[in-house]
């Protein structure tokens, strides 16, 4: 099984335009909109340790389509943020070992994990772990995004505690800049 999918192959039956049939319908725009966002959260073209990535020729692909659609559809401004969801209690093995370094001198402390995602699209894009401290009212937290090529991951970091551990992770979610892909190396 190859590592790569080719963009460029041709194939002898390739689709011609039709003549004088070369507008689309709302609907149809919408639907290849729905398409090109199922392609581009969940579909990928190369593999990588365990993992899968899009190549320079699929990400080229998928910028040309949004293009495309830029100029069909109406896209609403929608500001991109981070969202988290299924928040689960974890075992202090399970948490990331600088988690733990910065929660060493303390007793009663417990741990969640939840998954993080980029809205609007969705897009899953790392974990926040929580170690909660009920009796001292605080909770230190740790991000861990996987960015192709390498895993970014925060320093540990406290904050009070909020009215619900939902609270104290919207706190921590809110935190977080959108433009960690830009900054790293």
């Amino acid at each position: 099984m190859a590592n790569a999918i080719s963009l460029e192959e041709t194939y002898d039956d390739e689709p011609s335009p039709k003549a004088g049939t070369l507008t689309i319908s709302g609907s149809d725009a919408i639907a290849l909109d729905n398409f090109v966002r199922h392609v581009s959260i969940r579909c990928y073209d190369e593999r990588f340790d365990g993992g899968g990535k899009k190549s320079r020729d699929l990400s080229l692909q998928l910028e040309r389509m949004r293009e495309i659609l830029d100029t069909l559809l109406d896209y609403p401004e929608i500001e991109q943020s981070y969202y988290w969801i299924n928040a689960q209690d974890m075992q202090a093995d399970e948490a990331a070992p600088d988690l733990l370094a910065a929660v060493a001198d303390r007793s009663g402390i417990h741990f969640h994990q939840v998954g993080l995602y980029l809205a609007p699209d969705s897009i899953p894009s790392g974990t926040l772990q929580l170690a909660v401290d009920d009796q001292a009212g605080e909770t230190c937290g740790i991000v861990t995004m996987p960015m192709w090529p390498t895993t970014l991951v925060s320093e540990p970091t406290w904050t009070k505690n909020g009215a619900t551990l939902d609270d104290t992770i919207d706190t921590f979610t809110a935190s977080i800049p959108l433009n960690l892909q830009e900054n790293q190396p």
